[in-house]
């Protein structure tokens, strides 16, 4: 009786120390293009692969890597579907030197590095690009992409170089263009086309940060989720961080279908005027998005025919949060505030509690041309347009220089229709200096305008209640309370800025009139 428990415990210690091995050793696979070769066995830098196909063929297990040669360029795709473990991640990545692999696409594959069905995942220290003779429809440089798959936990994005992304230019809102198929950097996908998938999919903890996106079309950081609100499941604790877009013609970072993601500390900057003009975009601006909160940003050189915004509180959301962003130099203003009516509710919940305060708007609402079919210049500061709901414009810096035409657009707000007019809208407390003579709100038949407190300098037109002349200067001593959190931490992220105005770099601080 007594051996036959010893036998089974040993048995048993056995088990576990095998499954202790298998869960707690991990193996690094080794892939280099130029000396690599597809028998070697991987598992060693003096022994790597060549082929980023062969990646199908390995079994992965949390905690592996695949790591490509530092500095070496790979013309082939890097497909991977994996699950890694809480502590024990995959990882791809690069070994052996300081530069970055480089995947290099020619436009012949939709996506360069395409990560599928995955968590627990590490994606980092990769430079991507995707350029062929022409823009093609859906091209991406990183696409992430979930299909019939559920909670997908702990992806991390950092430190990716992508650029010369070649994708089309037309998003394709409601018409039809062979080229329809919006090009982004990096696509985060979490279900398929508009309709639900069979098994909801969502991110739950998802960064991407520390990345720079250069010379890319359309889009810099997109993501596609279940917007529709009778099939919502919204991505959770997702974070897009310090990141940087540059000469990105199109939208800069939208979030999708998510509860409360953080996007903060990127900067978003030299757009061209390369989109065609019936599109539309805006730097940052989520959509079926609820408790976003937008803070730390910097957007400017929208330069959109339609809209060209900085930041864009759009409609199927609640409760957005704009704060300490910084937004200059953009053509069609500083701020959309919209929703679609007409929905019905199972669609969309519209847009309603937005919060924008404590941001700094420098010589926006520059666009010097008329667009095709208006009959008049359009780019207000803040444009507010559908049946908005409760939203709260307040402690806002608005310093808009004299326009270089006379017939420009010379309004601080606009409120207009888009099947319905605004309700509840609360502008108050904020500081705005002019130039020239400017309206400072045009209504048309939004209901329920509350001003109060608003201080202003120079020649600002404005309702019969809630704005004051101040006589003085445009200084800290009109806008600055030191008894004020928020005011000190808008300070604090812009002390070290300077902008190009008109040609000159100045301080913002010295724009504002702290210094």
């Amino acid at each position: 009786m007594m051996r036959n428990k010893l036998h089974s415990k040993i048995i048993l210690l056995l088990l576990f120390s095998l499954l202790w091995i298998q869960y707690s050793t991990s193996t690094n696979y080794y892939f280099d293009s130029r000396w690599g070769k597809n028998d070697n066995s991987g598992i060693s830098s003096t022994s790597p692969l060549r082929s980023l196909y062969m990646i199908k063929r390995i079994v992965i297990k949390p905690g592996d890597s695949i790591l490509l040669k530092s500095g070496d360029v790979f013309l082939e795709p890097l497909c991977i579907s994996a699950k890694g473990a809480n502590n024990q991640p995959i990882v791809i990545g690069k070994y052996g030197g300081d530069k970055k692999p480089y995947l290099k696409g020619d436009g012949s594959y939709l996506e360069m590095v395409h990560v599928y069905n995955s968590e627990n995942i590490v994606i980092r220290d990769l430079e991507i690009s995707n350029k062929g003779l022409k823009p093609r429809p859906y091209l991406s440089g990183l696409l992430v992409d979930l299909h019939n798959y559920g909670k997908a936990k702990n992806i991390l994005i950092t430190n990716l170089y992508i650029h010369d992304i070649y994708g089309s230019l037309y998003k394709g809102d409601g018409y039809n263009n062979k080229e329809v198929g919006a090009g982004q950097a990096i696509m985060l996908q979490s279900v398929s086309g508009n309709g639900p998938d069979s098994i909801p999919s969502c991110f739950d903890g998802l960064t991407v940060k520390n990345c720079y996106i250069k010379d890319s079309q359309r889009n810099g950081i997109m993501m596609w989720g279940n917007w529709i609100r009778k099939y919502w499941f919204p991505s959770t604790h997702i974070i897009i961080e310090h990141n940087i877009i540059d000469g990105v013609p199109g939208d800069g970072i939208v979030p999708v279908g998510c509860e409360a993601p953080l996007i903060q500390y990127n900067i978003i900057k030299n757009c061209p005027k390369t989109l065609p003009p019936t599109e539309a975009c805006d730097g940052i601006w989520p959509w079926s998005c609820d408790n976003a909160v937008i803070q730390y940003n910097i957007v400017s050189d929208q330069n959109s025919q339609v809209d060209g915004y900085g930041f864009d509180s759009d409609y199927n959301c609640t409760n957005s949060l704009f704060q300490y962003n910084l937004s200059f130099n953009n053509a069609g203003g500083f701020l959309l505030l919209c929703n679609s009516g007409g929905w019905p509710q199972e669609f969309s919940i519209g847009n309603r509690g937005t919060i924008v305060s404590y941001n700094i708007s420098i010589n926006d609402g520059i666009r010097q041309y008329i667009v095709k079919g208006m009959s008049k210049f359009f780019s207000p500061i803040i444009h507010i347009t559908g049946p908005t709901e409760n939203s709260k414009i307040e402690h806002n810096i608005i310093y808009t220089k004299k326009k270089r035409l006379n017939d420009m657009d010379k309004r601080i707000i606009c409120s207009d229709n888009w099947s319905g007019y605004s309700d509840s809208t609360y502008f108050e407390n904020n500081y705005i200096y002019v130039e020239e003579p400017t309206k400072a709100f045009d209504k048309s038949k939004a209901t329920n305008n509350f001003f109060k407190g608003n201080l202003f300098v120079g020649p600002l037109l404005t309702p019969n209640i809630g704005f004051q002349a101040y006589h003085g200067k445009f200084d800290k001593k009109m806008w600055y309370s030191p008894k004020d959190p928020h005011w000190r931490n808008m300070i604090e992220f812009v002390k070290n800025i300077s902008i190009p105005i008109n040609g000159k770099m100045r301080k913002v601080l010295d724009i504002i009139g702290y210094n």
